[in-house]
């Protein structure tokens, strides 16, 4: 007999938001791109080439009306998806902590990296068009490969505008470098479990 045991769960599929929200969320990034000062001097140093509000402007739920109703649409989202993990909270709460946009120009990318401190991660597709790069996820078990033969060891998600990717924030992930003329446009989320 073989087990399966320990999966990584990922979720991704459509939010069901409004496309007019898209819109006023892509319209958003694209205005905090030229006036976000503190921004654009972050990602000189750590997002060359790209643009993201991760380290000026990154509560835009408690800020604009878009990304509230998105937080509106997330909540539950990620409440089922906890609950099919198997997480309960007896004590505190889980709460989205931090939400942020990201605007991909051609041959931005994004290294490997991970989310410490918070329990879910993910990212919303606002406008991605064909031939975008992935989202790339690594195994986890990857460090622990030591004499064994070669393996796939990354996996590549492809969105669609609109869509939705949850996973547990332990799991590293990266974009690979953006080689569409199209810039790739979305927003990043943390939920954190607080008051425990």
């Amino acid at each position: 007999m073989i087990h399966s045991l320990f999966a990584t769960q990922i979720h991704q599929g459509s939010l069901g938001l409004d496309a007019r929200v898209r819109a006023e969320m892509k319209k958003t990034a694209l205005n905090l791109r030229k006036i976000d000062e503190d921004g654009i001097e972050w990602c000189r140093t750590n997002y060359p080439n790209g643009y993201t509000s991760y380290g000026s402007i990154s509560k835009l739920h408690e800020q604009f009306t878009a990304f509230e109703r998105l937080k509106r649409k997330l909540d539950p989202t990620v409440a089922a998806f906890t609950r099919k993990l198997g997480l309960k909270f007896d004590t505190g709460d889980l709460v989205l902590s931090n939400l942020w946009v990201n605007v991909m120009p051609k041959n931005c990318y994004h290294a490997f990296h991970l989310h410490p401190l918070s329990v879910i991660s993910g990212t919303y597709y606002v406008s991605v068009g064909k031939g975008s790069s992935p989202l790339r996820v690594e195994d986890p078990r990857a460090s622990k490969f030591m004499a064994t033969p070669p393996r796939k060891i990354q996996t590549d998600l492809k969105p669609r505008d609109g869509d939705v990717i949850l996973f547990e924030s332990w799991l590293k992930h990266e974009v690979p470098p953006h080689q569409n003329s199209a810039e790739r446009i979305s927003v990043s989320f943390n939920y954190d479990w607080v008051g425990r």
